[in-house]
């Protein structure tokens, strides 16, 4: 699709207004966009984005803007271990899987493992419990599910995904022609998909292992932003992008869906960091009870009155020692975090860059206070995704 830009010329400076739609670099490499193109390209001010390096304490880190690579600073093809980003691949191969088998986020983990296999988990959880860290609850009623933890090693239960994917996969052999393992459907139905070259997972975890570069993490986060979307071809479906961002059982975490955390208020639980009631908004659902199983009846301090403007909550994964992926779906943006040993990579590259986006923004123009106080409620989002 095209793009419609407007450019004008204020007061020395260029503000970036304008519908902006879908873009991606495809299975082309990343070009980055040059410095005198980042203010009509990014909507970013050029000058103010270089400033943010030194922000960063030296970290490695990617700014993807309308589907363009707009800045990038230290070694971002270089690959590493990505630690727990491995999660949010692995949720997307479990989507990935629910497009063309019978497998879906709502089937009963029964159904896919057997008595043993089975362990700890709740004989009555779906998927969608395993996908947010619930399924070994002695109860998975509303309310009653209690104190949220983190499967950091895949041990409790994650890693029973790669079982259920397999055995969906076996049942029909079909669907995937010569894929019979959850490293064959993610290397062959994600990685080549949208061109993540420099990328390698050995299907042994969905906890941690995977290897990979910034560059190709900025891909990552730009096909949940897209919502599934890559080069006009469907990778995996909206619904399921829309329910692994958006919290899946608030009772138990405001801010956790499907392997995948999100800005909440109150009642959140993160792997580490901590959440951004400043400048970002929060992820909840357009009404309540909501879909899969209809059981909240709130948000449960989502936010203060369970109600938005616009659906554009900021999500992110995270890793063991600052790996970042984070997600602003209301200014079509995502930065990717090498190495930020605060664990608050979300929020440092975030306060990093911000500056620059506010003095081009076609609103409040460089009012940093007043583009907060509007963006932080859910009621500003420019470049709605």
């Amino acid at each position: 699709m095209k793009q419609k830009i407007i450019v004008i010329a204020l007061s020395a400076a260029f503000f970036y207004t304008g519908q902006v739609h879908a873009n991606d670099p495809g299975l082309n490499e990343w070009v980055r966009v040059a410095p005198s193109n980042v203010a009509s390209q990014c909507g970013l001010d050029p000058t103010l984005l270089a400033e943010a390096d030194s922000k960063m304490n030296g970290n490695p880190y990617a700014i993807v803007r309308y589907g363009k690579l707009c800045h990038e600073y230290g070694n971002t093809t270089g690959t590493y271990h990505v630690a727990s980003i491995t999660k949010m691949m692995a949720s997307l191969t479990v989507g990935i899987a629910t497009t063309k088998t019978n497998l879906s986020d709502e089937s009963p983990v029964s159904d896919y493992l057997s008595w043993y296999q089975m362990g700890n988990i709740n004989s009555k959880a779906k998927v969608a419990h395993v996908l947010a860290m619930t399924s070994t609850k002695s109860s998975l009623a509303y309310g009653k599910k209690g104190t949220w933890s983190y499967d950091a090693l895949g041990w409790r239960e994650i890693d029973k995904l790669i079982p259920i994917v397999e055995k969906a996969l076996a049942r029909q052999p079909t669907a995937f022609p010569g894929v019979t393992t959850m490293a064959q459907l993610a290397k062959t139905q994600l990685f080549e998909k949208i061109g993540m070259h420099s990328t390698a997972w050995n299907g042994e975890t969905v906890a941690y292992s995977m290897n990979s570069s910034v560059r190709d993490m900025a891909r990552l986060g730009l096909l949940t932003l897209r919502k599934g979307m890559w080069s006009g071809q469907r990778i995996l479906s909206e619904e399921y992008i829309y329910r692994m961002g958006h919290p899946a059982f608030e009772d138990t975490n405001t801010g956790y869906g499907y392997l995948f955390m999100m800005n909440s208020l109150k009642n959140w639980k993160y792997s580490s960091g901590s959440n951004d009631p400043n400048c970002a908004p929060v992820s909840i659902w357009p009404g309540y009870p909501h879909r899969p199983f209809f059981e909240a009846p709130h948000c449960n301090g989502g936010n203060t009155t369970c109600t938005q403007r616009h659906d554009v909550g900021v999500k992110w994964a995270a890793g063991a020692g600052g790996q970042k992926v984070v997600l602003h779906p209301g200014l079509d943006l995502v930065m990717v975090v090498r190495d930020d040993a605060t664990n608050e990579g979300h929020n440092n590259v975030w306060n990093a860059i911000r500056p620059a986006l506010v003095k081009m923004d076609p609103t409040y123009a460089g009012n940093e206070t007043a583009f907060c106080s509007a963006y932080k409620n859910n009621e500003y989002a420019p470049n709605l995704q």
